[in-house]
């Protein structure tokens, strides 16, 4: 078992309180959560050099929840498998009735048709009512979200999800002693402090692990960082774009806004596959369902995501800019990935069939948003930028000039 007992130094950082959680877990196969340790306090910054930590070896920090999140998690393939399994078994049931009992059937509904429909009603109203009470304003953008989950819930929330992708990539876990531990600490470190008016920055626990994968994610208030990342980054404030981004996505609570909202949507389509398997042969009702369910995913559930990952880029370049970092560098590293992209280096995104915007639709986006964000980098107190603008620089390489880069950097291997 890994634990540390003294506090990690923190250079430059002065007065401000936090509750920091950083677990390092060893780089081998036969891990088990009961012995993962977090770290944690919550004292000034002055007081961490002679500080000795906690040791805490449990991920349940809550208690019996109103909701419990795994409770949450198991409902969503229920619904839909109760619908399915219930229309078609009310479809099997009526097909074996007789044409008399058919009949009687339709006059009993005829008869009662008024409390039928008072109950439909009655059920959407309730439902609609629950929804408007779980409408909450985000305290960063203001936007009106839907949320199902309290504090505590979405803290649990957070942990199950932490459990699950540790138990996924729990072979290519980074070891403690990896430099991109300490490079990246100082960047987030950076980025807390000089966002510490915001009160969901204040108010957060944050773990950091190291994957060696070249993926890139955060979920909640744990940030992931996929090893793979750090060969394409030209630079920290690259690199501060990024966390900054995934940051973004644990302040705005994008992990437990899209739980939230899938849930909603998992309970809307009830009826409609209810209906459907119990009024169409199976073959035709699994051809509509499967139909259906694609042109929902088209037509709202990746626009959707694609939206939250735009609102993330956004929250994120303020975030970086208040932290001093050279925001133009956003747009030099999606116009590499763009490149990356187009010299088959890269996964290349279609935008309406992916989770994610286009990397050249993300650089520009955030072409368009520079203006502002310098201008909120210069009015937190930063340095003056370098005059010579990195976008420049980048734009005036050829496509030989990307290949002879990419070459040097080892992202194409000869």
């Amino acid at each position: 078992m890994l634990w540390i007992r003294k506090a990690i130094k923190l250079r430059h950082i002065h007065y401000f309180k936090i509750k920091s959680m950083i677990y390092i877990i060893p780089n081998h196969q036969s891990i088990r959560y009961s012995k993962i340790c977090i770290l944690r306090t919550d004292i000034s910054l002055k007081q961490l050099e002679n500080i000795n930590y906690q040791k805490i070896c449990n991920f349940h920090t809550t208690s019996k929840l109103h909701i419990p999140p795994i409770f949450a998690v198991i409902l969503r393939p229920i619904l839909k498998l109760g619908a399915f399994i219930l229309g078609r078994g009310i479809k099997r049931w009526w097909q074996k009735k007789s044409t008399q009992e058919q009949e009687y059937y339709k006059l009993l509904f005829r008869e009662n048709r008024n409390i039928f429909l008072g109950s439909l009603v009655l059920s959407c109203l309730m439902f609609i009512v629950y929804y408007l009470i779980h409408l909450e304003m985000d305290p960063i953008t203001k936007r009106r979200r839907f949320i199902i989950f309290n504090k505590k819930e979405q803290a649990a929330l957070g942990q199950l999800i932490l459990e699950m992708h540790l138990e996924e990539h729990k072979g290519l876990l980074i070891p403690k002693e990896h430099p991109a531990y300490k490079r990246l600490i100082k960047i987030i470190e950076k980025i807390l402090i000089k966002n510490k008016d915001l009160i969901t920055v204040e108010n957060k626990n944050w773990t950091l692990t190291i994957i060696n994968s070249p993926i890139k994610n955060a979920y909640e208030r744990n940030i992931f960082v996929f090893l793979g990342i750090l060969s394409i980054v030209d630079n920290d404030d690259q690199l501060s774009i990024i966390l900054a981004h995934e940051m973004s996505h644990a302040l705005l609570l994008h992990s437990v806004e899209q739980f939230s909202h899938a849930l909603l949507i998992d309970i809307l389509m009830t009826i409609p596959i209810f209906l459907l398997w119990a009024s169409f042969p199976d073959s035709l009702a699994f051809l509509l369902h499967v139909i259906g369910q694609h042109i929902i995913n088209l037509l709202h559930n990746l626009p959707y995501s694609r939206s939250l990952e735009n609102e993330a880029d956004e929250v994120g370049l303020h975030l970086a800019a208040k932290a001093c970092v050279d925001v133009r560098e956003a747009v030099v590293f999606w116009a590499t990935m763009r490149v990356l992209s187009e010299m088959k280096l890269a996964s290349n995104v279609v935008p309406w069939l992916s989770t994610h915007p286009a990397h050249g639709d993300r650089e520009q986006s955030l072409n368009k948003k520079m203006t502002k964000a310098i201008e909120l980098l210069r009015s937190s107190g930063c340095p003056e930028l370098n005059p010579i603008d990195p976008r420049t620089i980048f734009y005036k390489r050829t496509l030989k000039d990307h290949e002879v880069y990419f070459r040097q950097k080892g992202i194409i291997i000869t």
